[in-house]
């Protein structure tokens, strides 16, 4: 009977241990959860503190010189988020680069496409410096269209000539002088731009082997001008058209020319 009694108050200690159990893992449950319910709270309340009093809200970090700068000093990229720079760095380096005529500027930042467009440095760079950065601009966007300048020496205006238009014989409109589009020359008159082309082709050839010829002492002949170098021999000349002329001065020959080798 004892072992029996004992038997069943041992049963209900366990059951009474049991429902304990139960209960402060009931308890263990809701602190856990009340503490965290506190920390996300308290984050919060920190997060919004630091951003409300953190003084580095009002600063900003420049790549180039490593300096910390009021938000004022800074520079705003409008095409680029992942890098910044102070003002006046921005402004040197756009000059550098304008000086060394690259007009397409982009962010300074490492393998960084982001442009950089004129008008967002108007007030932080020379006037100078902006218009030549405009102009070069201007003048990249016509990379499609052949450009020339005016072929009078006193003019020398950049033009655009677009050969969609087939337009060649223009006027300049700076020095309103009538010129060829297609050549680049004044215009030639009575000659359509291929003829001009080869004959100014010719022309430049005539004038090499002119200069050839007096430099290597070649005469020409006086009847068909043709240009004879004379390897060995006397100066009496008998040029292939039949004409026979003096190689020392170049005239017709006759015998009172044979002084000329004596004087020579």
């Amino acid at each position: 009977m004892a072992d029996i009694i004992s038997n069943v108050l041992n049963e209900n200690d366990d059951f009474r241990a049991l429902i304990l159990s139960d209960n402060e893992c009931a308890e263990e449950l809701q602190y856990q959860e009340v503490l965290a319910a506190s920390l996300e709270i308290f984050n919060l309340h920190m997060s919004t503190t630091q951003i409300e009093e953190s003084p580095e809200s009002s600063q900003g970090f420049c790549e180039i010189c490593m300096e910390t700068k009021a938000t004022n000093e800074m520079f705003k990229l409008e095409n680029c988020s992942h890098h910044s720079f102070c003002t006046d760095c921005i402004a040197q380096y756009v000059q550098f680069m304008i000086q060394d005529h690259i007009f397409s500027v982009t962010c300074p930042g490492l393998k960084c496409c982001a442009t950089i467009e004129p008008v967002s440095c108007k007030s932080i760079i020379p006037e100078n410096v902006f218009e030549k950065w405009e102009d070069g601009l201007s003048e990249s966007a016509l990379l499609d269209c052949e450009k020339f300048y005016c072929p009078y020496k006193d003019c020398s205006e950049l033009l655009i000539y677009d050969q969609d238009q087939g337009i060649i014989e223009c006027i300049c409109p700076v020095c309103h002088r009538l010129l060829c589009a297609a050549c680049g020359v004044p215009w030639h008159t009575g000659l359509d731009c291929d003829k001009f082309q080869n004959d100014e082709k010719n022309r430049e050839d005539d004038l090499k082997v002119e200069e050839l010829a007096s430099s290597s002492k070649w005469m020409k002949c006086p009847h068909c001008k043709h240009i004879v170098q004379k390897a060995d021999g006397c100066i009496h000349i008998t040029c292939w058209c039949g004409s026979q002329f003096c190689y020392i001065c170049g005239e017709t020959w006759s015998e009172s020319h044979w002084r000329c080798q004596i004087s020579e």
